[in-house]
């Protein structure tokens, strides 16, 4: 063995290693112990991490994340026949779907909607889509609609400011 010997200490991690001969190790056995005793009784020190700053978990910040990620109800009545009845005349039915599903995804606990779903609450208001699937499946080609698991979407961003444009006052032909 050659006579090479590592002591690394780091204190941010409250790791101590020494490497070396058993001689080598047997010698310092008296500052490795207080060293550890040291360690073992001290607190840990406090790590100021300016690459990824702390986590805020108050309670403010998580409503507000939680309020970010499900879209507010703010402008969406409490009937789907209503929000729907709020839509311009003449929409496709990709836009109809779209709005059954932002509606459903607005009230739902998971924040999603299924295809099903929304063809329900179109049914329920008179509208029988030829197939719903096609024009789920348009929604998510044009970055309406974002495919999260298996039958189960969330309508974008870009989904969001469409059916704004869907809703808006005039209401054109």
């Amino acid at each position: 063995m050659d006579n090479k010997a590592k002591i690394r200490i780091n204190l941010n991690l409250r790791e101590f290693e020494i490497e070396g001969s058993e001689d080598f190790v047997n010698s310092h056995a008296a500052k490795i112990e207080s060293f550890l005793t040291i360690l073992k009784n001290s607190p840990p020190p406090v790590i100021h991490d300016t690459v990824n700053p702390p986590k805020d978990t108050s309670e403010k910040r998580i409503a507000k994340k939680s309020s970010e990620h499900k879209q507010t109800n703010d402008g969406i009545p409490d009937s789907f026949g209503e929000y729907y009845h709020g839509l311009k005349k003449g929409a496709k039915e990709a836009d109809k779907i779209l709005l059954a599903g932002h509606f459903i995804q607005s009230k739902s606990e998971d924040n999603l909607f299924s295809t099903k779903e929304a063809a329900t609450a179109l049914l329920d208001q008179g509208v029988k889509l030829s197939n719903p699937t096609v024009f789920v499946n348009r929604n998510e080609v044009s970055k309406h609609i974002i495919k999260i698991s298996k039958g189960k979407f969330r309508v974008s961003k870009t989904g969001l400011e469409h059916i704004a444009g869907l809703l808006s006052a005039d209401k054109e032909k």
